[in-house]
């Protein structure tokens, strides 16, 4: 395991232990509060690390997510507002129109690990593999942040079908989101960070897109 790969895998991991247990002992905090708080040091802490180490890549891939996850506030909003699927509750902190605004963030940390580790795999297995590999890292992040996150709960689905948590006419849409932000990691990495704007705003229309598409095949039936 190369040093940019054992460190990555190491803080995230520990963000992950470290964020389990702020949520699970909030007690009377709110929930927004604590996300938001977890949010933001999960970017402080990953600038801060990969800067002290040199880890350019991890830079790059932090960058192209922190600008994805603004643009990510339009098909949250969509689902919002466009087809009434999808609310977020009452949480302690303000809201960036519908959406509450730590969503503004949380894209950022699932967006760096798809990319790492569809990068990791690449290096060794090349370019297929790396593009299998953000699309399985994609079911299974976006898996387990449905799976968990609506049980606090940070959003709830609204009049779709949803097994354990998952909504399954959001499964294409991410997977589909998997592949597009390791394709835009390998489009912008020789490029200035103004590219990330563009590209950004690119794949979150087109996740936008797919998800509304998914939704009128799968849960209105349009094609049955």
């Amino acid at each position: 395991m190369r040093p940019q790969e054992r460190d990555l895998a190491a803080f995230h991991a520990a963000f992950g232990v470290i964020a389990a247990g702020a949520l699970a002992l909030r007690g009377d905090v709110p929930v927004g509060v604590v996300m938001t708080t977890l949010v933001v040091t999960y970017h402080l802490g990953s600038v801060g690390l990969a800067r002290s180490q040199g880890h350019t890549a991890w830079l790059r891939w932090w960058g192209f997510g922190a600008v994805l996850s603004l643009f990510m506030l339009i098909p949250d909003a969509v689902l919002v507002e466009g087809l009434g699927v999808l609310v977020f509750p009452a949480d302690g902190v303000p809201d960036v129109g519908p959406v509450t605004i730590y969503m503004a963030g949380l894209w950022t940390a699932p967006t760096v690990l798809i990319i790492a580790a569809a990068e990791a795999v690449g290096h060794r297995r090349g370019d297929a593999a790396a593009a299998v590999t953000a699309v399985v890292a994609a079911a299974v992040v976006f898996g387990v942040a449905e799976a968990t996150l609506t049980l606090l709960p940070a959003w709830e689905p609204v009049g779709v079908t949803t097994i354990g948590g998952l909504a399954p006419y959001l499964l294409l849409p991410e997977l589909l989101l998997g592949w597009m932000v390791f394709a835009a990691a390998r489009w912008t990495r020789t490029s200035r960070p103004v590219a990330y704007v563009p590209v950004a705003a690119l794949v979150a229309l087109t996740y936008t897109g797919a998800a509304a598409a998914s939704w009128l095949l799968i849960e209105r039936g349009l094609l049955s």
